[in-house]
């Protein structure tokens, strides 16, 4: 098995305390710098391989690069 690129495109979904749900496409690194930053926070983050490009981009990506 290949290892994937860490620019691989990815779906993450937050799931806020009340119940909302929303689904973005990004950068795999990217979700996993907002999924560190959003769960201790209360806000389940789940990336995974689904992306869609139907699926609007993370908002304000570029806050989340080096």
């Amino acid at each position: 098995m290949t290892a994937l690129p860490e620019t691989e495109e990815v779906r993450v979904r937050l799931r806020f305390p009340g119940g909302m749900i929303l689904d973005y496409r990004t950068e795999r690194t990217i979700a996993e710098r907002v999924a560190a930053h959003l769960r201790p926070h209360r806000i389940e983050v789940t990336i995974d391989e689904l992306p869609d490009d139907r699926l609007r981009p993370l908002p304000c990506a570029e806050l989340w690069t080096d």
